[in-house]
């Protein structure tokens, strides 16, 4: 009788345990579908160039965790990049209290021109950035030494006024970075600000003014200012899309202009096609480029999306003309 009463109190405990782990993971569970969403694409195509050659390649391999919590009033964002070397590009925390007046710390695009920030390379039009974006917003390295995606760590205000139909009129961004590009602590003493200010008169259309202070170290001790500023708008409604954007940067006493205009229109789903002309230019003619730019984007379904690009680039340094295509799929989850 012991024997039977022991048994049975053994059955109930694991019983027991059982019902409460299932309720624990059933609680896991719940949280994660509520607070943490996963995403990503992988991005890979082929490329020729009639002065480099050909080559597959693979762009972007990313990983993404979404999530909000108290009403949508925090967010987050983890993004990690595992083509070529891993490294971690976003890493954020946003503070949403009002329209007007929101915080962000972390690691993340630069407020600085329209395209770095608001056109993701899911929803770009070409395939390859603008000069602009490259060589100015801290993508390639090629004047101040920092190749770091267009991102930064920091600490950023932003926010709208005058709420009109689901849009604020008036948009602002105002940060300060370390300056020293991805998953870097600062290098120097000082810190890089940018500010932007976005106005939206009517539905569709944009118009932006940004500027951004930033010092970068050539030597110990001594540092290079490098300055820059842009304007841009962008016209986008149901078919059409229009966007244009001026830049200039002053690395160390070398004024360098860039400047690039676009046109697209969108088909019914799921055909857009687009035209591009773009230049760079700089004192010291280090890199004097011009590039009209031929593309379309076919998207059938959400998870995939193929892009055909072709080009012709011009070199006014050595006066070389070069043509190319690149076709890039990207596959979306």
């Amino acid at each position: 009788m012991k024997f039977r009463n022991l048994l049975l109190l053994l059955v109930a405990v694991v019983f027991s345990a059982t019902a409460e782990a299932q309720t624990t993971a059933e609680k896991v569970k719940s949280f994660a579908d509520k607070h943490m969403k996963l995403s990503g694409y992988l991005q890979g195509g082929f490329s020729w160039d009639s002065d480099a050659g050909s080559t597959f390649y693979l762009r972007r391999a990313r990983v993404s965790l979404t999530g909000d919590f108290a009403q949508e009033k925090f967010d987050y964002r983890l993004q990690v990049d595992m083509a070529g070397s891993p490294k971690i590009c976003d890493l954020y925390f946003r503070y949403k209290p009002l329209n007007e007046l929101n915080v962000q710390l972390g690691q993340y695009k630069l407020p600085f021109s329209l395209e770095n920030e608001l056109y993701g390379p899911t929803k770009f039009e070409f395939i390859e950035y603008s000069y602009l974006t490259t060589y100015l917003v801290r993508n390639d390295g090629k004047f101040d030494g920092i190749k770091a995606t267009g991102r930064d760590m920091g600490l950023q205000l932003y926010g709208g006024f005058i709420e009109r139909n689901g849009y604020s009129i008036i948009n602002y961004n105002l940060g300060v970075f370390n300056g020293s590009g991805i998953n870097n602590k600062d290098n120097n003493r000082s810190k890089d600000v940018v500010a932007r200010l976005i106005i939206k008169p009517i539905k569709g259309l944009s118009i932006s003014g940004s500027y951004m202070y930033s010092e970068t170290n050539v030597e110990l001790d001594k540092y290079m200012k490098a300055p820059r500023w842009s304007v841009g708008a962008i016209y986008d409604v149901r078919h059409w899309i229009a966007r244009t954007e001026f830049a200039q940067a002053n690395f160390g006493g070398n004024i360098t202009n860039a400047f690039y205009a676009l046109a697209g229109y969108h088909f019914e789903k799921p055909w857009t096609v687009a035209a591009r002309y773009e230049f760079i230019n700089d004192e010291l003619h280090t890199l004097d480029h011009q590039r009209i730019t031929l593309g379309g984007v076919y998207k059938p379904y959400k998870f995939l999306r193929l892009q055909l690009n072709a080009t012709y680039e011009m070199n006014a340094l050595n006066k070389k003309n070069t043509f190319g295509g690149n076709l890039m799929v990207s596959a979306i989850f």
